[in-house]
């Protein structure tokens, strides 16, 4: 099903994708699950910017209210860690799901930058609850993996507009100083030598300027 076709019924109702409850409020671990499986049956299209029904599910899968509700809640640590978990694991399949939809042709860069900045964002709402990170062996390859290919969609200037590429740039600035204190010395220096590699052919000046304050901070990280 292309996400033309598909997105025929998502306007024979938005219903299809979420409850009703879900639609004008932060969402839950579970509004993400839900998504995930009707998107993975069929049932509606990725979510996208090229409709307004459309664009407001998009904008809600990427709300921070969703991990902020999370963090704050008066809740023990293991369950706001657990639902975090599960956000971050469905936004690892979305990410997957949009690579592949970019791949064919379908035009959702756009999508695909905003959900892994936002991704990264998740990633750091993680660590400032999960205290016990940096000492957990094995805990952070998702971390690595995830902030990596970040950084290779970042130069990838054929793919990216200068501005999408902005947005994940400055999520880099903003979310990985946080995260980079869960990685080892070998990850975190590898890291490092991507950044400061980077190198994308362009002469967009606010680029520029969002990659300058990127390696800026990455290098000043212990």
């Amino acid at each position: 099903m292309t996400l033309n076709s598909a997105a025929i019924i998502l306007g024979i109702g938005l219903a299809l994708a979420l409850p009703a409850q879900a639609q004008g409020r932060c969402w839950t671990s579970t509004d993400y699950v839900d998504l995930y499986f009707r998107q993975f049956n069929g049932q509606v299209p990725l979510p996208h910017l090229r409709s307004p029904e459309q664009k407001a599910l998009f904008e809600h899968l990427i709300d921070p209210c969703n991990l902020t509700q999370i963090v704050e809640q008066p809740v023990a640590d293991e369950e706001k860690l657990r639902q975090l978990r599960i956000i971050l694991a469905s936004l690892g399949s979305f990410r997957a799901a949009y690579e592949v939809a970019v791949m064919v042709g379908e035009p959702l860069e756009q999508e695909l930058a905003a959900v892994q900045a936002y991704s990264l964002q998740a990633a750091e709402a993680e660590l400032s609850i999960d205290r016990l990170a940096p000492n957990r062996e094995g805990s952070t390859a998702a971390w690595v993996t995830l902030v990596a290919g970040v950084l290779d969609s970042i130069g990838n200037t054929e793919r990216y507009t200068p501005s999408q590429a902005i947005l994940m740039a400055d999520a880099v600035t903003r979310y990985y100083p946080a995260i980079s204190v869960a990685l080892g010395e070998a990850d975190r220096q590898r890291l490092r030598a991507k950044v400061l590699n980077l190198a994308p052919k362009s002469e967009d000046a606010r680029f520029l300027r969002a990659i300058a304050r990127m390696k800026e901070v990455v290098a000043a990280l212990p």
